[in-house]
């Protein structure tokens, strides 16, 4: 008969006792239309150190110049595009998957980012990079074949690599932010006016701890596609939030909309060391 500390050992378990030391981290997947404000979320208001993994979507490299000399010390970008004008080939896909699991590892093992972000940007092209992979030639196989439709079980293993991934992220100590851009809505009558929709895998709400959708619209006349006024105001809007269903629903605004308040909402206390927020 195995030993109780053999197995706990074995299979990562913990004692109540041990937890607690430290802030209480948790996951979040940030949501909104281009120019929301998603990427600023991660780079300039979670703690650091930061790890900032860019997946073919627009360059955080400006954001750095919005930071603090301390902060810009702690933060690490990583840009996986694609390599011609063409697009990503599946190739070029797979090594951008292997990527990501190697700044993981290599940042994340051994408490390397405990207390810090670990930011995917945008989850929207990572789900997208496992279906090209994963689901694409599964689907593939089936046309030559002359096969009929598997249906979600094509996307049996990109669904349990994101959710693996997405995991074990989550279980390093370090805060997980992946980013969700949007997609117009459409019905029987064609794309529907003011309606958009995440672009996520449909695991990722049921991984995440709190999902934050963002949105902006005319400060003046409150349009959110109004051309006539300078000026627009942002919005936060917490759609999960995992530790407080009741705080769901609740809207924030402009410079309130930090992931100190959202850390403040989610434990009741502050962030424990402020140093990592400036």
């Amino acid at each position: 008969m195995p030993e109780i500390a053999d197995v706990i050992k074995k299979y990562g378990g913990t004692n109540a006792a041990e937890v607690g030391n430290g802030p209480l981290t948790f996951s979040m997947s940030v949501e909104g239309l281009d120019g929301c404000g998603k990427t600023r979320f991660g780079l300039l208001t979670c703690p650091t150190p930061i790890v900032h993994i860019n997946l073919g979507d627009r360059d955080a490299t400006a954001m750095l110049y919005d930071m603090s000399p301390q902060r810009r010390k702690q933060t690490t970008l990583y840009n996986l595009h694609a390599q011609s004008a063409e697009g990503w080939t599946r190739a070029e896909a797979r090594d951008a998957l292997t990527a990501v699991a190697d700044i993981a590892k290599a940042h994340l093992t051994d408490g390397g980012l405990v207390g810090g972000t670990f930011i995917i940007d945008s989850g929207s092209s990572f789900w997208e990079l496992l279906q090209e992979v994963y689901v694409a030639p599964e689907q593939e196989k089936r046309d030559a074949s002359g096969g009929k439709r598997r249906g979600g079980l094509e996307y049996t293993q990109a669904n349990l690599i994101i959710s693996g991934v997405l995991n074990w992220i989550k279980n390093q100590g370090a805060f997980l932010v992946i980013t969700h851009t949007k997609a117009q809505e459409w019905d029987a009558q064609g794309p529907v006016p003011g309606k958009y929709r995440a672009r996520l895998n449909n695991r990722v709400p049921y991984i995440v701890e709190v999902r934050l959708d963002l949105t902006k619209e005319c400060s003046t006349c409150g349009a959110p596609d109004c051309k006539a006024h300078i000026g627009r105001k942002h919005i936060g809007q917490l759609l999960k939030f995992g530790r407080n269903t009741a705080l769901e629903g609740m809207k924030f605004e402009d410079k309130a909309i930090t992931f100190e308040m959202i850390y403040k909402l989610y434990t009741g206390g502050a962030f424990p060391n402020e140093g990592a927020l400036e």
